[in-house]
């Protein structure tokens, strides 16, 4: 190869390179900076957040779950049912030991069908987003039925508000308030707020 044609390759390998790096260029002057998320659209997904939130404190009712209630609280979180309080992460584990202990297991006969199972249901939500707090309301009902064939009732009822925080991204209760409105056992009544 002559000097000649490692010139003109060298050229035009040296011009195809700038247009190249031209188009990259035009392209990224043309291309815009990412926009930052819509506020309407963020807190919809806070509000999602804080239904899922819901789901799975309201989960740990269930037979199966872990029944850990208090790591849905900021470790400085109030729970108040029914007049009975709890401040603070020991109280409000012990208050929930005191709700969800006892019974144990019943011996069954065999071939006998199995117990029904309680499931938790939460209508009515409203939330009310300030920032990194937020203000949650909403009814909850406690259905159950005795057995797997016979039909659940409503066995317990009330309205809940409950105040959240958001900790190192994660959402927490910091006030709890819940007060049943039927179903309730009557060894409550003594700490029941009167009206």
């Amino acid at each position: 190869m002559t000097n000649n044609h490692v010139h003109h390759y060298t050229m035009k390998s040296i011009f195809s390179l700038f247009v190249i790096l031209a188009a990259l260029g035009l392209m990224a002057a043309c291309s815009k900076a990412p926009t930052p998320t819509p506020p309407e659209l963020t807190a919809l997904m806070e509000r999602v957040a804080i239904e899922e939130f819901f789901y799975d404190y309201y989960a740990q009712f269930r037979p199966d779950s872990k029944h850990d209630f208090a790591s849905f609280f900021a470790d400085d979180g109030r729970l108040e049912v029914n007049g009975m309080v709890a401040d603070g992460i020991e109280q409000i584990k012990s208050m929930y030991g005191m709700v969800m202990g006892g019974g144990g297991n019943k011996p069954k006969a065999e071939g006998a069908v199995p117990a029904g199972v309680s499931e938790m249901m939460l209508t009515n939500m409203k939330i009310d987003l300030q920032g990194d707090k937020a203000v949650a309301t909403f009814l909850w009902h406690s259905i159950k039925s005795d057995l797997l064939t016979t039909e659940g009732k409503i066995t317990e009822y009330g309205r809940e508000r409950t105040e959240l925080v958001k900790k190192e991204g994660r959402w927490l209760i910091s006030n709890r308030v819940v007060l049943t409105e039927g179903g309730m056992p009557e060894s409550l009544l003594k700490n029941y707020p009167k009206k």
